[in-house]
């Protein structure tokens, strides 16, 4: 009798030991698929990622090209003194010194002028897509007639015939704006008449593209009123023009 209690306490023993093994190894089973998913999920992930910037690297690989191809045609005229190319805090910045553009005291274009400006504008639609914002920039002397109170009007009256020229030629009119700066971003200190002759000047900033950037589509859905453009008009040469000022 007592044998027989033993063998079955024995092979309860061992049923009961046969059931932790089973569900111990359908528990690792489980974790083990779960793991693969997640390894298939991250896997996934790093190759959008990959895609994405690749594409991100391809467009800035066009943008750098489009810019070597747009200095390259600039050349000239930058060799002949009327203009010069920079970087400005990630923008692409032409300038174009006042006194080659305008009398002292004037915002009438010379023809000399209206042909560089012209020429300038023609160039720069064609080589990008991005809007070009025309500022007015003059040195710290005071102007103080009927036209121009002040340089805050001067520098502003000089960019509108910048972009009234660029529009009469052709370019769109709704790829321009216009700013004045007056004097209160000056390149270099105004202590002498070179230096103000340098800080008399036109400059085209081309608008930064950020929709390239990690990030933009987020940020464009949580916008509230994202105005995203439609493609653009065809050139039609309008006079639509906007101003604006600030430091």
């Amino acid at each position: 009798m007592r044998a027989r209690f033993v063998v079955a306490m024995l092979s309860a023993l061992t049923l009961s030991s046969g059931c932790v093994s089973k569900s111990r190894y359908i528990t690792l089973e489980n974790q083990y698929t779960q793991s693969q998913q997640q390894v298939s999920e991250l896997k996934s992930q790093n190759d959008r990622l990959q895609q994405i910037v690749a594409a991100q690297d391809a467009a800035a690989q066009r943008r750098l090209q489009a810019f070597r191809e747009l200095v390259a045609e600039l050349k000239p005229l930058v060799d002949q003194g009327l203009l010069e190319v920079t970087v400005d805090d990630g923008r692409v910045v032409v300038g174009m010194a006042s006194d080659v553009l305008f009398a002292s005291g004037s915002a009438a274009l010379s023809e000399k002028g209206r042909d560089t400006v012209v020429k300038v504008g023609r160039m720069l639609v064609k080589r990008t897509d991005r809007d070009l914002q025309i500022q007015g920039h003059t040195d710290n002397d005071p102007i103080a007639t009927k036209e121009f109170p002040d340089n805050w009007r001067l520098g502003a009256a000089r960019a509108l015939s910048v972009v009234d020229a660029m529009t009469a030629a052709g370019v769109p009119a709704e790829r321009l704006s216009a700013a004045s700066y007056a004097q209160h971003r000056k390149v270099v200190p105004n202590n002498s008449d070179a230096n103000k002759a340098r800080n008399r000047r036109i400059e085209i900033v081309i608008d930064p593209d950020f929709s390239d950037l990690p990030g933009f589509e987020q940020l464009m859905s949580e916008v509230k009123d994202p105005r995203r453009r439609g493609p653009r008009p065809a050139n039609q040469g309008g006079k639509g023009k906007k101003q604006e000022g600030g430091q």
